[in-house]
């Protein structure tokens, strides 16, 4: 009916009023928000998931607009420190992606008696954000998952634990934890928000093609794994029969090549308005790659974070924490040497590649894809690199240096 199309309409130049993909980055905010159920989250033919509206239980209350983050961007700051940082705790700073950032804050929070929302492999890989409030709960949290996750229900539920008087660390991406700020609609003294550096999301689509074209279909998969180079972009996963452990290295991992190309990402990412140097979160963290070009003070091989203190609570937490880590004070702009979206925010153009990839995925399956887009230069010779003992590898480089 017209008043029916007039309520989708009210939306204004949202996603639900224009199907724009860019208009929309999965947060899933005002589904939560909508006392009527009207919406939920659907897939599109990529696999992202979008919300859609039941125009029949729409009152047209305009919450979803509301706390809509890429209609009204949360308030942001400007950062007050950045520190290179490592933590003290080996167990934890191995199974970490870089140099244990987040477990040093969670730890500390489930310590106080609070709870901390992250994300974890579900049943089917799929990366989900659940609660934790218990340090045995914070392991699967650890570890990057290079893909579009889902908040679940968590944004009503960090909602009832502040409510209740309990203090919360929130952990996501810069989108999620502004759907969250968004959702909560006032301050919170108890609560701690943490995102990161992100470089886009796939969907959930392009890794499940990516895992089944594997010769053994992937289980336990991990983006960043210490366990055979150290601190790096070495992938891995067991085998179906969980005997045994591929290794796929760096660059010539045809699902992290496309990740960092930005050939895989969701549409919303290449206009991002959540990432830069100002931030709407207490603390951001990233690696810090390249680090002993400028310092020495902490080894490498573990891995090192940048960690950005953007407020003044994030400030005075990290008393809670620092002594049990590694860390002083760093630059942004030698964080920015090889991690430039530290300071920058300028959107990016749409890869041409990105117009067709999932369309080929799904048609041609990811092995085809892979052969053609999906590898770097000089592959063969750079498998053949990462095949040598890394005791080798580092002789030859020495060498060549003279």
């Amino acid at each position: 009916s017209t008043s029916r199309r007039q309520r989708q309409m009210c939306i204004r130049d949202s996603y639900l009023a224009t199907q724009d993909e860019s208009k929309c980055c999965g947060c899933g905010a005002c589904v939560e928000i909508c006392p009527q159920k009207a919406l939920s989250m659907k897939p599109n033919k990529e696999g992202f998931q979008y919300p859609a509206l039941d125009v029949d239980r729409c009152v047209d209350c305009k919450l979803c607009e509301k706390v809509c983050p890429e209609m009204n961007p949360p308030q942001k700051a400007e950062p007050l420190d950045i520190y290179a940082l490592q933590s003290k705790n080996a167990e934890e700073l191995f199974e970490s992606s870089s140099g244990g950032a987040f477990r040093l804050v969670a730890d500390s929070v489930i310590q106080q008696g609070g709870a901390v929302v992250g994300c974890v492999w579900n049943e089917k890989m799929e990366p989900v954000l659940t609660i934790a409030d218990s340090l045995d709960g914070l392991r699967p949290m650890q570890g990057s998952k290079y893909l579009s996750s889902s908040t679940e229900h968590t944004y009503s539920q960090t909602k009832k634990l502040l409510d209740a008087g309990r203090m919360v660390l929130f952990t996501g991406t810069p989108c999620q934890c502004a759907g969250l700020l968004n959702f909560l609609r006032k301050p919170y003294d108890n609560l701690l928000t943490m995102d990161f550096l992100c470089h886009g999301v796939p969907s959930q689509m392009a890794f499940d093609s990516y895992r089944k074209s594997l010769k053994s279909l992937a289980e336990d998969y991990r983006f960043r794994d210490k366990g055979k180079h150290g601190w790096g972009h070495t992938s891995s996963y067991l085998t179906k029969s969980g005997k045994k452990r591929i290794y796929s290295e760096g660059s010539i991992n045809s699902y992290d090549y496309g990740f960092l190309n930005g050939y895989l990402s969701r549409y919303s990412c290449y206009t991002c308005k959540f990432r830069g140097r100002i931030r709407a979160t207490d603390y951001t963290a990233c690696d810090f790659w390249g680090y002993q070009r400028f310092y020495d003070e902490i080894e490498t091989y573990s891995g090192v974070s940048a960690f950005q203190v953007n407020t003044q609570k994030g400030k005075e937490f990290m008393t809670r924490f620092e002594q049990n880590a590694r860390y002083h004070i760093a630059k942004r702009e030698d964080v920015a040497v090889e991690n430039p979206a530290i300071l920058h925010s300028h959107e990016e153009n749409v890869p041409e590649l990105r117009k067709t990839i999932y369309q080929q995925i799904q048609t041609d399956g990811w092995a085809d894809v892979e052969k053609k887009y999906l590898r770097c230069r000089h592959f063969y010779l750079k498998k053949l690199w990462y095949a040598l003992p890394d005791g080798m590898t580092r002789k030859i480089k020495k060498m060549a240096k003279g």
